[in-house]
């Protein structure tokens, strides 16, 4: 690291260091205990003109106080972090007077060393952080932005003096006396950042929002979109922004898009506006598309994407990172139909994968910012079959293949033709069967699963290079040992779920040794191996009980840990204790052990792993036995579970199940969970974020009654 830093004065090695350093102590926003130390050698640097690129060396500086803000905006929980926070933000004020004689200068890195002095300063009013109050701000910082700030002709540096001035709440008049417009449009979005909605200055940024676009990048980080940045400091104002300007553009229209995803309140003007666009004429219907599915699905919102969904007639491409995909809007809006329970979204797929060349490839959009293979998304999404889709898939495995072949998607496609009853499918048989050397593994799953036992001898023909996939469709096809037996010959690596799956002799010894291997003494490293093992665990014990005492150390580590798949883990502990196969002692070491997740955290890299102590919990629920701890404690594990996208059923079980908890816990829990109801902030979401917190309040409005009654 000291290397990195001091290669930021050399211009043949200034723009490397830069990458390693933000790839060291900054990554993605990261703060590490380095962090801190790096960013006040690097403003040493900087203040002292030793920089050969002194404007992103400030760029470096500004990201490391937006990561400050962020981690202040989250509740943090352990003491680490919130020392690691609170040493971080002293950190800034140093690097604010390190990086203060540069405002006297005319070049960008003048004006983010004004921008600094602000953020030093300043904490946000969200902040949910301990000590994150503001600083008394330093009068030589004031001097130097306040003599910066009157300067003229302005230009960047004073525009970016005036809005930090406000920012820290000092006066500003003397700079703005004279009406330049630069000036005071930084004003203007300065107090807008700073939560105000003055009728007078959202006006204003209405009508000179072309001169706002221009001065923003100079006055805020992140303001070189003005929309998506107005949107992330004040949703309210953004809405009626956004929704006010005559012709929006792509930015805008994206802008009332975050909207939409980040404020429950504004949401529905948002739409409106959205919904308006996407009736005028010559509107894209692409750029529609992908604004809407993000929206709560409002029977206008369905009806809209229904008659946008008409309006397309060829496909396009996207590009995540490096990667470019195959794209069609109809698919998108189809998708999001059916996870509205909208039926007409069959025939919208129907048309993409009819008429796209590229519809064996597709890749739909499951997130604002991530896609999935179109079969794949259906399956998760339990689309249901129709005579149409089966048509369209099959036209659509029909196509050339695209050139290169990871973007292949027919063995999704069948993947999905295999997910439906064989009835609806009877048609598709015989060209399934010529796909078996193009996607072997989903082919021969798919003819596995239907019955067909015509495909025997192809079946037998693909196996014999040792393909475990096809060995184990033969097996399931003739119910034959041998052939079973062959399978585990194969290599199994990605195998083993299904051979699990889909073995037919449970008292196989050879099965059962091979059980006992994957089981093995120790936790799996990965997700799906300790699921296997899980699996195994259950097979054994179904044809020896005696597997469970002997299991039992292997099982109990696995919930010890906390690691997924952690309710597969807990529902088998409690199968066996239901059993009674475990030893007296084992129930009580486990009774324990769900008591001890309850009370007590258990962590990996990234922090608490939510869904364990709410999985113990509902646990020891299920045998009766009262909650362990306070009732913040059993607050805590409901709240945090429920703002959790991968935990959120699992808190809100818990929470339906504390209806009958004792008074203090309901009040405790009714508190806590009526702020998330009440808070305009949406919940985060591993899909469309707007769409999965208008579900889950849905959901949590009921049991909040319940327990409010109770």
């Amino acid at each position: 690291m000291p290397g990195w830093i001091e290669g930021l004065g050399d211009a043949q090695t200034v723009e490397e260091s830069l990458y390693e350093l933000w790839g060291a102590v900054l990554h993605q926003g990261t703060l590490y205990d380095s962090t801190a130390p790096a960013m006040t050698a690097i403003a040493a640097a900087l203040g002292g003109r030793q920089t050969a690129d002194a404007e992103n060396t400030a760029w470096l500086l500004l990201m490391f106080a937006d990561a400050v803000r962020d981690y202040e905006q989250v509740g943090l929980e352990d003491p680490e972090t919130v020392a690691l926070v609170r040493s971080a933000r002293d950190s800034l004020i140093g690097i604010a007077r390190l990086v203060r004689p540069l405002i006297s200068g005319d070049r960008p890195e003048a004006a983010a060393a004004a921008l600094l002095q602000a953020a030093a300063y300043s904490a946000d009013s969200g902040s949910h952080t301990p000590d994150s109050a503001a600083r008394p701000v330093d009068t030589d910082a004031l001097d130097a932005l306040s003599t910066r700030a009157g300067s003229r002709p302005a230009g960047q540096v004073e525009q970016a003096c005036v809005a930090a001035l406000i920012i820290l709440g000092a006066d500003a008049c003397a700079a703005l006396a004279d009406g330049d417009p630069g000036l005071a449009m930084a004003a203007t979005l300065s107090r807008i950042a700073n939560g105000g909605n003055e009728t007078s200055d959202l006006d204003a940024l209405v009508a000179g929002w072309e001169l706002a676009v221009e001065v923003a990048p100079n006055v805020a980080f992140g303001g070189d979109n003005l929309p998506e940045w107005l949107s992330a400091v004040n949703s309210g104002a953004a809405a009626h922004v956004l929704a006010a300007l005559p012709v929006p553009d792509e930015a805008a229209i994206s802008g009332l898009v975050d909207v939409v995803i980040g404020s429950r309140s504004n949401a529905a003007a948002a739409v409106r506006r959205l919904l308006a666009l996407a009736a005028l004429p010559g509107t894209e219907p692409e750029t529609m598309i992908a604004a809407l599915r993000q929206c709560p699905p409002t029977p206008e919102v369905c009806d809209a994407l229904v008659a946008l969904a008409e309006q397309v007639t060829d496909g396009g491409t996207a590009t995540i990172g490096s990667s470019a995909f195959d794209t069609d809007a109809r698919a998108d809006a189809a998708f999001a139909l059916l996870r509205a329970g909208d039926g007409r979204w069959s025939r919208a797929m129907a048309q993409a994968l009819l008429t796209n060349p590229a519809a064996r490839g597709l890749m739909v959009a499951t997130s604002v910012s991530g896609r999935s293979a179109l079969g794949h998304a259906l399956i998760r999404e339990h689309a249901p079959s129709a005579t149409m889709l089966v048509a369209a898939i099959l036209q659509a495995l029909r196509r050339d293949p695209p050139a290169d072949p990871s973007r292949d998607g027919a063995g999704h496609l069948v993947t999905l033709l295999a997910s439906w009853p064989a009835e609806a499918v009877v048609g598709a048989l015989p060209q399934v069967r010529e796909l078996l050397e193009i996607a072997p593994k989903a082919v021969a799953d798919a003819l596995a699963t239907w019955g067909d036992t015509a495909s025997i001898d192809r079946l037998r023909e693909a196996g014999g290079c040792g393909d475990a996939g096809a060995l184990l469709a033969l097996a399931r096809l003739t119910m034959d040992r041998n052939d079973f037996h062959r399978v585990l010959d194969a290599d199994l690596r990605y195998t083993e779920s299904a051979v699990l799956e889909h073995w037919a002799d449970h008292t196989d010894p050879r099965f059962l040794d091979w059980c006992r291997s994957l089981v093995g003494t120790e936790p799996a490293a990965s997700v799906y191996q300790r699921g296997d093992q899980l699996t195994s665990l259950r097979i054994l014990a179904e044809v020896d009980s005696g597997a469970a005492v002997t299991g039992w150390p292997v099982l109990r580590s696995i919930i010890d840990a906390g690691t997924e798949p952690i309710e597969d883990a807990i529902r088998l502990a409690l199968d066996w204790r239901a059993q009674r196969i475990l030893t007296p002692e084992a129930h009580t070491d486990f009774e324990a052990l769900l008591a001890d997740l309850v009370v007590t955290d258990r962590t990996n890299y990234s922090g608490p792993l939510v869904k364990t102590g709410v999985a113990a919990a509902i646990a020891l629920l299920d045998l009766g036995l009262p909650l362990p701890g306070t009732p913040a404690r059993v607050t805590k594990l409901v709240a945090r579970a429920v703002t959790d996208e991968w935990a959120r059923g699992l808190g809100l079980r818990l929470a339906e199940r504390l209806t009958v908890a004792p008074a203090p816990v309901r009040r405790a829990v009714v508190k806590k969970l009526r702020a998330l109801v009440d808070r305009d902030e949406r919940f985060d979401s591993t899909g469309d974020i707007a769409v999965e917190d208008e579900r889950a309040l849905a959901r949590l409005r009921p049991i909040l009654h319940d327990l409010e009654a109770g």
